[in-house]
Order: structure tokens, then sequence, then C-alpha cells
């Protein structure tokens, strides 16, 4: 990066100068030049910034001054954006965590995090696995809320209905929700920076304007219907919601019971069942894949597979296939806290495959969290808010914790407010295929107190992205290709989130 490009005052230069060299970064004058050595310091510290590390108190303290100035994480952001610095981050610090025995390529470093995080000794096969609960988990309680909220236009704006992406004259434009199985235009450039092995990806990127969720879609093969692997298990959740809403709009579904033939006296909530789907709480035979199996079965194969089609407009999608384990219910039942019976299923077996695409799922996805800002007509049919805040509340909870390490990566925890990210992973090797595959859905919003207005005044902006990422490794070995396509996974959010801040992608 050339000396004219860097932006800082004198003050804020020197501050970062005196703790970069107390952080043993800097041997320089600390002068307020931005030279070779200010360079070096401060990619060495982008460098070190922490994903998962320990510092001592002093370097977390001299770390923690850094990173609230604001030019220092605007300067970071830029450093990081350039070349492969972000892929040599996540993957370096995988090689560290297989190294001291936190992670391998069946508990990954980033995938497998886990919202608790992981207690040292929990993991037999890992005994060394150590990581901290994520810092979102304290703010899942309130995410439904802050979806429900929009910019004011004073303290907090948005995009408004045109904007330009940074650095160019591109003026790009958002348009209103997409009616109900009308496929919007997904535009196929802006995504060029996606590494060859993100076979497919469909982003949606929101302004709000005069109260309502505009949006622009943006995808690489976005249509191409694939197997998406456990992020589809969002699917029949959202079918029993729907389906539940439309017999009863007033219950909510949090507390209501689910049992199954095979265990009438089941006193299992749906939000109890719904966060042991996404955060992977298994016990015996309650696994993900068999309480996701047992949701689909509040339907039939070719109704759950109908009902997805008439949403999203894709009607080669094919979604009948099972989750490769025995349903954890048989012929469901969905009742009222008070045990009034408000559906009940069917014993038709789901068999078949579970192909559809990154549009199908970023569009489900953005009518869960953006509900109330788009027209009643474009909603999920029959869902209400009430209910699907209980899906918002378990995809909080998602084992995958990609956007945590992205905004420390990023040096973003002091300008960033009002976080959402609730999301879906899916992971697994395709014996058929003969490859690695992981695929990721997610929404992400957040208040960024970084962004200026026009005339280089501070102006919080609200960003709220949904995005299905799918990636692909053939490496002809499974080891190291689980480890990588982690770290790939990893640095593709890390972007998307940096290049989503910088206004590069909107």
């Amino acid at each position: 990066m050339a000396v004219s490009e860097v932006k800082f005052t004198f003050e804020d230069l020197a501050k970062a100068q005196y703790n970069l060299k107390n952080l043993g970064l800097y041997d320089g004058e600390i002068d307020g030049i931005y030279g070779k050595l200010s360079a070096a310091a401060f990619l060495q510290f982008a460098n070190a910034l922490s994903i998962d590390t320990i510092l001592d108190a002093n370097s977390r303290m001299l770390t923690d001054q850094l990173l609230q100035l604001p030019a220092v994480v605007r300067h970071l952001l830029d450093i990081l954006g350039e070349g492969e610095r972000l892929f040599l981050k996540f993957t370096n610090a995988q090689r560290v965590f297989v190294n001291m025995g936190q992670a391998d390529h069946n508990y990954l470093g980033f995938l497998d995090r886990g919202i608790y995080g992981c207690q040292a000794g929990k993991k037999k096969s890992l005994p060394n696995r150590n990581f901290a609960p994520s810092p979102l988990l304290n703010h899942i309680p309130a995410y439904a809320d802050r979806l429900s909220s929009l910019p004011d236009g004073v303290n907090v704006v948005s995009y408004g209905q045109v904007a330009m992406l940074a650095g160019t004259k591109v003026r790009v434009r958002f348009l209103p929700y997409p009616a109900i199985g009308q496929i919007p235009n997904i535009e196929n450039i802006g995504l060029e920076f996606l590494d060859q092995s993100i076979t497919n990806a469909c982003i949606c990127i929101g302004s709000v304007v005069n109260g309502q969720m505009l949006c622009r879609w943006i995808g690489r093969n976005p249509l191409s219907n694939v197997q998406f692997w456990s992020s589809t298990k969002i699917l029949p959740l959202l079918y029993t919601i729907t389906e539940a809403n439309r017999v009863d709009f007033i219950q909510p579904i949090a507390n209501c019971k689910v049992n199954g033939a095979n265990d009438p006296t089941s006193n299992w909530t749906f939000l109890e069942l719904a966060e042991r789907i996404c955060a992977y709480e298994e016990e015996g035979n309650m696994t993900s894949n068999a309480l996701a199996a047992g949701f689909k079965q509040f339907t039939t194969p070719a109704a759950l597979e109908n009902w997805l089609k008439k949403i999203t407009g894709n009607q080669s999608l094919s979604f009948r296939g099972r989750y490769g384990e025995k349903p954890f219910f048989e012929k469901p039942t969905l009742s009222s806290p008070t045990d009034t019976i408000i559906i009940t299923g069917e014993r038709e077996s789901h068999r078949g495959d579970n192909l559809v695409s990154a549009y199908d799922l970023t569009r489900v996805l953005s009518q869960v969290a953006w509900h109330r800002h788009i027209p009643p007509a474009q909603r999920l049919p029959a869902a209400q808010w009430h209910s699907l805040t209980s899906l918002i509340r378990a995809m909080g909870q998602d084992t995958a914790r990609y956007v945590d390490v992205a905004i420390a990566a990023l040096g973003l925890p002091f300008f960033i407010s009002d976080p959402v990210v609730i999301s879906k992973m899916g992971f697994g090797y395709s014996d058929q295929r003969k490859q690695t595959e992981l695929t990721y859905t997610a929404c992400i919003q957040f208040v960024d107190r970084l962004s200026k207005s026009q005339d280089e005044m501070p102006l919080p902006k609200l960003r709220s992205v949904n995005m299905t990422l799918r990636a692909v490794l053939d490496l002809k070995d499974p080891v190291r290709e689980a480890l990588e396509i982690d770290a790939r996974m990893a640095t593709t959010v890390t972007e998307i989130l940096r290049r989503i801040i910088t206004e590069e992608l909107i």
C-alpha cells in the first residue's frame, strides 16, 4: 500500500506507533510519519490480531487501545484485503490449533467451535481442546428485537435506494423484495474475489427505504441445485412453523410440545429441539440428523418440496431426502402447552435427494430475518413473528462461528453494535463425488460505527446481509481437505464482511 493512501492524523499515528512499539512490533521513532517501519509494524499487527490466542494482560490492553482508534481499524481493513493474507492467517491459525491439540479433521477449529465453546478435557480425542464461549452468546436474546428495529435516518442510516461502490463510479440500485414464487434478478458481477473453491454463492444485501427493506441480489451459480447438507435443516423447521401458525396464528410455537407415536409422553418443546438441531447438542439417538428428519415427518415429501418451490419459485429443486438417520419421531404431533393438538405428521418416509440452490436458502432466511420489514404478501405464508423468533434464537446457536472470528480478525469489536448472527452450517465428505463439501447460510446484521458521511463525519450505518455459500475441495486427502476447507470458509466470510464495511460490496 502506498504511503499516500494511508489516512492517519498525526495524533492517531503517533498513538498507534507508541502502542506498536510497546507490543514489540515497531522499532522506529514516534514521529507520526507513516514510513516503511510503520507499514511493517501494522502488517505484523494485522497478522497477529487475535482469532483465538491468549494474550497477557498488558498486550490485551495495548491491543484494545489500538483497536479503539477508527483510523487504525480502517487501515487494517485495507491491509487484510490484499492478496491471500486472510487465507494465510486462517490456515496458520488452523495449523496452530492442530499442533496444540485444539482441533483435528473431526472437530475443526472454526466450524465446530460451538456457541458455548469447549473446556479442556471435555473431548476425549482432543483433551487440549479449549475455546471460549462465543462473544455473541449473551446477545442472542436480543436478536429478535434488533431484527425488528429500523434505522431512524438520523442516528443510524441505511444505504438508501441507490449507493456507490467504494473506489468506483459504479452505482447500484436496491429493488423491492420479490413476490412469493418470483425469482429475483441475481447479478453475476461483484463476487469475482471469491476463491474458485466457492462453487455456489448467493448474497442478498438489504437497505431500508421508507420503512421497508429493499434488496440487491448477487450470486455465483446461485440457481444450481446441489447438496447443501445440514444447512437445509432450517427448512423442515420453517415448514412446521408456518403450518402451526396457519392452524393457530395466536399460539407462539416456542413452548409447544413435540412427540411421536414412538414416544407419546415426550415433553420436548419446539424451541429445545430446534436448538439441539443447530447447536448439535446430541444425546443417544437424539442427534441433529435424527431430529431434522423427524421434523420432515410433519408432512409428505411431495408436500414439503412443493411448499418450498411455491415460496422460492425454483421449480427444479428436489427436497425429499432424509439426513442419513432414522427420524427421531414417528408420525409426530405438535401440541400447545395445554395439550391441544395443533398439527400431526405423516408416516410416509422421506427418501430421495435434497438438492436445492444457494438462492433457495438465502431467500427463505431473508424472509425470516426481514419479516417485519417486507410487505405481508412477500412474507413466508402464514408465518407469525412470535414463532419465527424461535428459529432465530435456535440459529443463533449454530456451532459454526465464522462471523465471530471474522469480527476478531478485522479488529471490529469496538466498532459494531447491535449484532445479529443467525446461521446454519453443513459439512460432509461425498463418497459419490469424492470431495469434501462445506456449506454455510447466514444472516449478519449490525450497526457499523466506522461509517462516515460524505463530509467525513461519523454516521453509523445499518448493515444487513443474508448469504449462502458452498465450498468444495478435492485434494485426494479428506483430512487435509477438511482442515483447509474450514479455513477457506472462515476466509470467505471474513472477506465478505470486510467488503460490506468498506462498501466494496453492496
